[in-house]
């Protein structure tokens, strides 16, 4: 079994907590007054993986939180909340993807009964060469969710991800090996 450390950025009301709960029920979350304060954080097998999930907070002055559980990430799911207009704090979050080399995914997070097309996040994010996937789906109600872990599989297995000894694997091993 491979192991996967998969960290969620968003701004604050994002729907990050409640995405993490939605794939792991009872994950740990630290927070005061319904806030995420530290993080999120449950494990999930999905294919050959083992997912350890890390929700960061979203409010600019937990930021430090946020850049250091971060470190040593495989992947990162960025939770747009697509409810609210794309400001300085979606940018910032952006301009610390791009400036990472780890590739992203992101999570449009939509209420029920919203139609958002793909095309219009794009036009948000860009194109940078770190998004992998964009899933427009629902953490509330689940919707899409599965879809998600399945492309966060497929983003690992084309990355290359450590195994349970911790060598990294990636295509290129897997071809000489």
């Amino acid at each position: 079994m491979k192991l996967a450390k998969i960290v969620i950025v968003g701004k604050d009301e994002a729907g990050k907590s409640t995405l993490v709960q939605n794939i792991i029920p009872g994950a740990l979350n630290i927070e005061r007054q319904g806030r995420t304060i530290a993080l999120d954080y449950g494990n999930k097998v999905h294919g050959n993986y083992k997912l350890h999930l890390f929700g960061t907070p979203g409010q600019s002055r937990f930021r430090i939180v946020r850049d250091v559980v971060a470190r040593g990430m495989d992947l990162a799911v960025w939770v747009l909340d697509y409810s609210r207009q794309f400001d300085d704090r979606d940018h910032e979050i952006l301009h610390f993807l791009t400036g990472l080399d780890v590739s992203f995914i992101v999570f449009a997070n939509i209420k029920p009964g919203v139609q958002k097309e793909r095309r219009q996040v794009t036009r948000l994010v860009g194109d940078p060469p770190q998004l992998k996937e964009i899933i427009i789906g629902s953490a509330k109600s689940g919707f899409r969710v599965t879809e998600l872990l399945d492309a966060i599989v497929e983003v690992l297995n084309s990355d290359g991800v450590k195994d349970s000894n911790q060598k990294t694997i990636t295509k290129e091993t897997k071809a000489s090996g």
